[in-house]
């Protein structure tokens, strides 16, 4: 009997309640929130993200080495695209990082943590264009952002993700203090 109640209740929880008989039920998404996937992912939001992106991501993973914590997200069956963060711990201060930590060929990014920068990035093996946006945050930790596009996409489209990406990364900094 407990079996048959547990199987009844599971059924109609999946199942959803809608007030139109005839309707076909919506979709629903059974994925768990970013934060559930542990590391750098806990800085992350998929509705935060989604909003701020125009993305549907919807799939986290994390990962941890020695110091560094990161998190990627994807939209379920895709590889791209993609949207990956690492947060690393550090000693470095401001003009340290300007000088050796951010690429030559970056443009700053004023109000992002201690020191930011900004850059396109070009197509690389089975990715296609995106943006990455790095800081130097205010609690010693060194933070990269970044978004890849499928291959294909056009350089036009990476260029216009990037305001929308520095506007993450400093939703990130502020949730990092």
């Amino acid at each position: 009997m407990r079996m048959v109640l547990v199987a009844a209740c599971c059924a109609l929880l999946l199942g959803g309640c809608d007030g139109d008989a005839g309707a076909a039920p919506a979709a629903q998404r059974s994925t768990a929130p970013a934060a559930a996937a542990g590391g750098a992912c806990q800085l992350l939001d998929f509705a935060m993200v989604n909003a701020k992106l125009g993305l549907d991501l919807n799939v986290a993973a994390a990962a941890t080495q020695e110091n560094t914590f990161t998190c990627v997200l994807q939209t379920q069956g895709a590889s791209y695209p993609d949207l990956i963060l690492s947060v690393s711990s550090t000693t470095v201060g401001a003009d340290v990082f300007g000088s050796i930590v951010q690429p030559k060929d970056a443009t700053a990014v004023p109000d992002l943590g201690l020191v930011g920068y900004e850059m396109p990035t070009p197509p690389v093996g089975d990715a296609g264009p995106g943006v990455e946006v790095g800081w130097l945050a205010g609690n010693k930790r060194i933070i990269e952002l970044s978004l890849r596009f499928a291959p294909g996409t056009g350089d036009d489209k990476a260029a216009e993700a990037m305001p929308k990406v520095v506007e993450l990364a400093k939703l990130i900094d502020l949730s990092s203090l």
